[in-house]
C-alpha cells in the first residue's frame, strides 16, 4: 500500500519562490542574491518538517502499519491487549523427613537458570512432599519436563532434613511436568489479531469468533480449527496447535494445561453463545515417516535443507481431521515437491508414503523419521 509521499527541500523551496513572485509585484525569488530565495528555503524547511509529521500520522491511522504505541490504541477500541503472557505452572517433589511441614515461598532454579517459587506447602508422607511451583518468569522457558531437577536455593527458609533437589512429576490434573508457560504476545502477533478482529467482526458465535477467542486466550496458537458435532450442532470442537518460537517456523500439540486454560476461556459465559457448549479437544499425533531412496547428491547439508523442507510442509498445510468437515488427506505430492525444493537436491524417489494419507476426526498429521536408502 502506497505512503504519504515526502516532497523534497528543493521542490518545496521552489514552490515557496513561485509564492514569493506572484504575491510581491515586480520580485523575482529565482534569482540570487535576494532575501524572497533565503525566505523560500526556510519555508521549504518548515513544511518539509509538516511533511514528516504528516506522514508519521498517515502511519499511525491504520493498524497495518502503526507503531507500537498506537496499534496498542487500535486495539483498545477493539477491546483487544496484547497478552501477557504467563508462567509454567506444576508440581514437584522433594525429600523430607515423614511429618515435616514444608511451608510455601521455596525458591529453586534449573540447571540453566531458569527460577520457580513454590506457591504451596506441605507435609512430607513416607520420606516425601509434593507441592506446587510456578516460574518466576512467564514464557515457554518455564516449561520442564516429568523428571527435570530443580536445586533448592540456599537461602530459601526450608526446615532442617529437606533435601536440596526436587523433580518435576506428573501433575493431578495430566500435567505433563511444568507447563503452561506462554511468551508475552509479540508486536506483530497482536497486530494480524487487531487486523483479524477488523477484516472479520464478530457474527455471534461463528467458527471465526472462536478462533479469535481461542488466540485471546492463547497468544502463541499457530493453527485453531473449528467444527460441530454431527450429533448435537449445538457443541462447538475446537482444537489448536502452538508454537513456541515464531522464527523457528515449528509449530506443536498444546498440552494439557493450556488446553484447560483455552476450555475455560472460551466457557466464559460472557464470551460463549448461551445456547452453546465448547470443547477444545486434544489432537492425536500421528507420525508420518519418510522414506527417501536414490538421493543424489547424498550430503549432510542436502540432507538437513530436506528436512526443514518438509517439516514446512506439515507446518504449513497440516490439519487435523475433523468431526463434520471430514478427514483431512495429507498430500503425497506435497512431500514429494519438498525433497524435491531442498537446496543442493538433484534427484530422488520418494518411496513411503506411497499415496495420500487420510487422517480421521481428531487425529493430526506430524512428521516423523526421515529415512535414506540406495
Amino acid at each position: 500500500m502506497a505512503g504519504y509521499e515526502i516532497r523534497s527541500l528543493a521542490s518545496l523551496s521552489k514552490v515557496a519562490r513561485g509564492y514569493f513572485t506572484g504575491a510581491v509585484d515586480g520580485a523575482v525569488a529565482a534569482l540570487w542574491a535576494n532575501t524572497f530565495t533565503v525566505f523560500a528555503k526556510v519555508l521549504g524547511q518548515l513544511d518539509h518538517l509538516h511533511d514528516l509529521r504528516r506522514a508519521w500520522l498517515f502511519k499511525q491511522i491504520f493498524a497495518s502499519s502503526a507503531d507500537e504505541l498506537w496499534l496498542t490504541r487500535h486495539g483498545f477500541e477493539l477491546g483487544l491487549s496484547r497478552a501477557p503472557g504467563a508462567p509454567a505452572f506444576g508440581q514437584v517433589s522433594l525429600p523430607a523427613p515423614t511429618g515435616v511441614l514444608v511451608p510455601a515461598g521455596l525458591s529453586f532454579t534449573r540447571g540453566d537458570g531458569v527460577a520457580y517459587t513454590s506457591l504451596t506447602g506441605g507435609t512430607a508422607r513416607a520420606g516425601l512432599v509434593t507441592v506446587y511451583v510456578e516460574a518466576d518468569l512467564a514464557g515457554a522457558a518455564g516449561n520442564a519436563s516429568i523428571g527435570t531437577s530443580l536445586a533448592l536455593s540456599p537461602d530459601s527458609p526450608a526446615p532442617d532434613g529437606v533435601g536440596d533437589t526436587a523433580t518435576v512429576v506428573a501433575g493431578d490434573t495430566g500435567e505433563a511436568g511444568l507447563s503452561g508457560g506462554i511468551e508475552a504476545e509479540t508486536l506483530e502477533a497482536f497486530r494480524a489479531r487487531v487486523l483479524a478482529r477488523k477484516r472479520n467482526p464478530p457474527h455471534g458465535g461463528s467458527a471465526l469468533d472462536y478462533a479469535q477467542w481461542l488466540r485471546e486466550a492463547i497468544p502463541n496458537a499457530a493453527g485453531v480449527w473449528v467444527d460441530s458435532f454431527s450429533n448435537d450442532t449445538r457443541s462447538v470442537w475446537v482444537a489448536f496447535t502452538v508454537v513456541d518460537d515464531p522464527d523457528a517456523g515449528t509449530s506443536r500439540l498444546p498440552t494439557p494445561g493450556e488446553i484447560a486454560v483455552a476450555q475455560a476461556y472460551l466457557d466464559d459465559p460472557l464470551r460463549r453463545p448461551v445456547t452453546a457448549r465448547v470443547f477444545v479437544a486434544g489432537l492425536i499425533p500421528i507420525p508420518v515417516p519418510l522414506l527417501i531412496a536414490g538421493l543424489d547428491p547424498d550430503r549432510p547439508e542436502t540432507r538437513a535443507a530436506i528436512a526443514a523442507e518438509v517439516a514446512a510442509v506439515f507446518a504449513d498445510r497440516a490439519e487435523p481431521g475433523k468431526p463434520t468437515q471430514g478427514p483431512f488427506s495429507l498430500s503425497r505430492s506435497w512431500l514429494d515437491e519438498a525433497v524435491s525444493r531442498a537446496t543442493g537436491e538433484d534427484r530422488h524417489r520418494l518411496t513411503s508414503p506411497a499415496a495420500d494419507l487420510v487422517f480421521g476426526a481428531g487425529e493430526y498429521p506430524v512428521l516423523g523419521t526421515i529415512s535414506y536408502t540406495d
